[in-house]
């Protein structure tokens, strides 16, 4: 009885919620992903996109001290999640980015940088970082205004790039089964290769680094944020629950120092 109430100890039972306030040191960052149609390419498995989300969801389990936000752009940028310490809630974000879900077609990394950059307190000078995962095709806006804005306003900018040198074609559809690939005006089938000379650029005109994501080291871009002088960061809330191994803990060691007393004699 005496080891059946410390296996439960060890279980540590937890019941009774209380709110408690989060506080930490940190830096905020804003993950940028490009849901762009041709994220759809397949040059890299299962295609660029679903590749794109993996890496990130794998890199938000490692940014649990920091704040996080998230924001999808294609021919416009639009907010999927607001800073917050809460890694979890940002990463159920990831999963309902699609080219589907874009009301504008295009890439425009210009609206993407200024939209994350509006996210920051504009009154922090260091502790801020843009993560951006694209494939790096710049159609629409400037990139130069893009790299102008985050060097304004203190933003170090991590690029990632995503897709291959040699390129992919780029199915019509987010249902990548199809056989039906996009065409340019003169019904030529499009591919997209990975422009990743913008994306180094952008990376070091910020003091940032770039990654491409086929050699992409997690480590190392942890790394490289965790160098990013930190601040304290608070306000998130969430619930903890009460410990209460303690009881279980005391009856069984009383048990089994009392079974320890007892005579084995008849």
């Amino acid at each position: 009885l005496g080891l059946t109430f410390l296996i439960v100890a060890a279980a540590r039972p937890q019941w009774g919620e209380k709110l408690q306030v989060y506080h930490g040191r940190g830096i905020d960052i804003v993950v940028v992903l490009d849901a762009s149609r041709s994220m759809l390419a397949e040059d890299v498995a299962p295609n660029r996109l679903e590749r794109a989300k993996t890496e990130l969801a794998s890199l938000l389990d490692n940014l649990g001290t920091n704040r996080v936000g998230v924001v999808a752009f294609a021919g416009d940028a639009k907010v999927m999640c607001p800073l917050t310490p809460d890694v979890e809630a940002a990463k159920l974000f990831l999963d309902i980015i699609s080219p589907d879900n874009m009301p504008k077609p295009g890439t425009n990394i210009e609206k993407a940088v200024d939209t994350a950059v509006s996210l920051f307190d504009p009154t922090d000078e260091s502790s801020k970082a843009i993560v951006l995962v694209t494939d790096g095709e710049s159609l629409d806006g400037d990139p130069a205004a893009a790299i102008r804005t985050a060097a304004q306003n203190h933003v170090r900018l991590f690029a990632v790039g995503v897709g291959t040198t040699e390129g992919s074609t780029i199915p019509k559809g987010s249902d990548t089964t199809t056989t039906s690939y996009l065409k340019d005006d003169k019904g030529k089938v499009v591919v997209s290769r990975l422009a990743e000379r913008l994306l180094i650029v952008m990376a070091r005109a910020t003091d940032g680094r770039y990654f491409r994501s086929e050699s992409i080291n997690l480590d190392e871009l942890v790394s490289a944020l965790d160098r990013i002088q930190k601040k304290a960061i608070a306000g998130g809330e969430y619930v903890e629950y009460e410990e209460h191994f303690q009881m279980f803990l005391l009856i069984g060691f009383l048990l089994v120092l009392l079974g320890t007393l007892l005579s084995d004699r008849r």
